[in-house]
């Protein structure tokens, strides 16, 4: 699909391998709080969007996990796409897209997680999202 994104974001993530060397990841505490509100923690084989990926920081935690979760990492940038997909993380197949276009079927995921972009995409990527199960 080869996504056109900003300019500025092209030029400042160009050195993925850089970015993903010296970026800190998540905390495991902030990871298992997110999870469990998601109602995902301890769920075997949920379906998890990480919207603008990046290099799969966020991914990479969840899919050490015990639960087998199946992950689609969406990201826009060629290169960091690229070092998330090189990683070759268990349950997680990273995909070009942005927000507005994901290649997800309407209603895939138990939950959407969106680690760091903006918050605009958010508002799209609602419609993969199951209803929260009661």
């Amino acid at each position: 699909m080869s996504t056109k994104i900003p300019l500025p974001a092209t030029e400042g993530f160009a050195n993925a391998s850089l970015y993903d060397t010296h970026r800190p990841s998540y905390p495991q505490e902030a990871v298992d709080t997110l999870l469990a509100k998601l109602q995902v923690k301890d769920i075997n084989d949920a379906r998890i969007i990480d919207a603008g990926a990046g290099t799969g920081k966020f991914s990479e935690l969840v899919a050490n996990r015990k639960e087998g979760y199946q992950i689609v990492a969406i990201e826009p940038h060629e290169d960091m796409r690229r070092v998330c997909e090189a990683k070759g993380l268990t349950g997680v197949k990273v995909v070009d897209g942005v927000a507005n276009r994901i290649p997800v079927e309407t209603q895939w995921a138990d939950a959407v997680v969106v680690a760091q972009v903006s918050w605009n995409a958010c508002i799209s990527l609602n419609r993969s999202r199951r209803p929260a199960m009661e």
